[in-house]
């Protein structure tokens, strides 16, 4: 049985994209988006920005359909997950990806749960933007550190295989 070489993850870049008008305001320190531009990079991805706009529809969807014309593979939204009134990450991810993949959402619920009883408040969105190599993994995750960290730890692990079966030959 033979096993399949490890995907490149260096030739994936990806950008975070926070979204707290607290942030913008310079009220709050964004200490999730610097964890994950860590983290990422020593998964191993070859390029992780970071950009921080305002809780409002239209700059999440300008930024995120700018980060994929972009060629980013990865964007990971950062906040906007949960069910106030400018919490429309999941609805913004939506409406980019062509497949949703429910069980990673779940998963990193479940895990999230694991350290807060509120995580099943958070409504997590992971999806494709296409079924091939056009193809960009987009995450709405809660923007919190621990909610973040929630996030990747579930993440991270499915990267090789994401790529791997976006970019497959077929």
């Amino acid at each position: 049985m033979s096993s399949r070489p490890a995907y490149d993850l260096s030739t994936i870049s990806a950008t975070i994209i926070t979204t707290s008008n607290r942030t913008v305001a310079k009220q709050k320190e964004d200490k999730a988006a610097p964890q994950c531009v860590a983290r990422l990079t020593d998964a191993g991805l070859g390029h992780v920005r970071t950009v921080v706009v305002a809780e409002e529809r239209r700059a999440l969807d300008m930024t995120l359909r700018q980060a994929l014309i972009l060629g980013d593979r990865l964007v990971l939204i950062l906040g906007g997950s949960g069910f106030g009134v400018a919490n429309e990450a999941p609805e913004v991810v939506r409406s980019v990806i062509d497949v949703e993949i429910p069980g990673i959402a779940e998963r990193i619920r479940a895990h999230g749960a694991e350290h807060t009883a509120l995580s099943p408040l958070s409504r997590e969105v992971v999806g494709v933007t296409a079924r091939d190599s056009r193809g960009a993994l987009v995450v709405a995750s809660p923007g919190s550190a621990g909610g973040a960290s929630d996030t990747l730890d579930v993440l991270i692990p499915l990267l090789d295989p994401i790529f791997s079966q976006l970019d497959e030959r077929r």
